[in-house]
């Protein structure tokens, strides 16, 4: 398959790039596929002529999002209608990755793909208008993941790791709960999914489910570190953007498509951990 991949120097992007080695790949840098540009995607789409597109490019900062929504939504929505409309010009598929906060977060269980979506911020609204966007293109799979992170990029882990170098007391959020996904086990499932022309909605993150401050323990365990780590609350943290307090996904779909991919979130850590380079 010919791929082309949206966000080329983000950590799900550079996942791709090591997983997807028996496929063409294409990922074009941020300023030649710019994402604020309907010119430039159509531009690119057309030229390619990809049978893939992966749209791994977002506005994930999700603060800063509150701030600027007109740029949450552009990228985060209007660019995805722009590919999906590129996609369908090329007869292509359209891979769009979304978001456990297109919940509100006061479910008690995994959440399916049919429950019903009620974002609480702007990065989760302008994420849902993208997967509605992305629906716009007729050979679509929209995968919904949570907490991603690696052993590069900008991520959770890579924070707390830094910040018990420098010796900081670590206060983490200990009543959010979901579930820790490595980029390098969505890559490898969106590859599959890929493969096999899964379309439509999916949930694609890793088993299981903890909190920030479970996270940040498990971390410091796995590395063989002590850490001055306790748990606080979200109220103790105030920040500009809500987040969902449950915004665990529920696998059952992604099983039944098979093959599922996604290991458990400990056991996907521990992958990072011990294989820092996965090739």
């Amino acid at each position: 398959m010919r791929v082309l991949v949206t966000g080329a120097s983000g950590q799900l992007a550079h996942a791709i790039r090591l997983v997807w080695t028996d496929h063409e790949l294409i990922l074009p840098e941020e300023s030649v596929l710019d994402l604020s540009k309907e010119e430039a995607i159509h531009s690119v789409v057309s030229s390619v002529r990809p049978d893939v597109v992966v749209n791994c490019g977002a506005f994930t900062q999700v603060d800063r999002c509150e701030s600027e929504p007109e740029l949450a939504q552009k990228i985060n929505a209007t660019a995805v209608g722009w590919l999906a409309e590129a996609c369908e010009a090329q007869k292509s598929m359209l891979i769009q990755i979304s978001t456990d906060y297109v919940f509100d977060g006061t479910g008690t269980r995994p959440y399916r793909e049919d429950d019903p979506t009620n974002p609480v911020s702007v990065y989760g609204r302008t994420k849902l208008e993208g997967e509605r966007q992305a629906a716009r293109c007729t050979r679509h799979l929209i995968a919904r993941t949570s907490w991603l992170y690696d052993a590069w990029g900008k991520n959770f882990l890579n924070t707390m790791l830094n910040a018990a170098a420098q010796g900081r007391a670590l206060r983490v959020v200990d009543d959010q709960r979901g579930a820790p996904t490595t980029c390098r086990a969505l890559a490898r499932q969106l590859k599959v999914a890929a493969e096999q022309g899964w379309q439509g909605l999916v949930h694609t993150t890793c088993a299981g489910e903890t909190t920030w401050h479970g996270f940040a323990k498990a971390i410091f365990e796995g590395k063989g570190i002590t850490a001055d780590l306790r748990p606080c609350t979200t109220a103790d943290y105030p920040t500009p953007a809500r987040r969902p307090a449950y915004s665990v996904l529920d696998g059952a779909h992604r099983r039944a498509l098979g093959p599922d991919l996604m290991p458990d979130w400990r056991d996907a850590l521990q992958d990072v951990i011990d294989h820092p380079d996965p090739v």
